[in-house]
């Protein structure tokens, strides 16, 4: 379907993908928009790379876990004109919520990043 895949490459374009690797770094990092755009390019090439396996694995993950009736509310709910536009509103909506979220999630890395290693490390 059209929406869902101006979703995926709204997801995958460099200004987002840019912006996703950018909240993902520690804080003490920050990078100059030359350098998040540089980023967002080699990100967005990347996940270009393997958007037809991502894709192939959505359709048989969707196809085994909803019904067929599940599947046709989807489709009609995202031909229709509110489904379109709550698409094309996804990506800028993750990223808003992603960003105010970043320091709370790289806090949480730093509280539990230990314990995880030394779990890892059968310590």
């Amino acid at each position: 379907m059209p929406q869902v895949q101006n979703m995926i490459s709204s997801m995958f374009s460099p200004d987002a993908m840019g912006k996703q690797v950018a909240l993902n770094l520690p804080p003490s990092i920050t990078l100059t928009d030359e350098q998040q755009n540089s980023i967002g390019v080699i990100m967005s090439e990347a996940m270009n790379d393997i958007r037809p396996r991502m894709e192939a694995l959505l359709i048989s993950s969707t196809a085994e876990t909803f019904s067929v009736d599940e599947l046709q509310a989807l489709i009609d709910f995202y031909v229709s004109e509110h489904g379109a536009t709550i698409m094309t509103k996804m990506q800028p909506l993750m990223a808003s919520v992603m960003g105010e979220l970043a320091p709370d999630m790289q806090a949480l890395q730093a509280k539990v990043g230990p314990e995880i290693v030394k779990i890892i490390r059968g310590e």
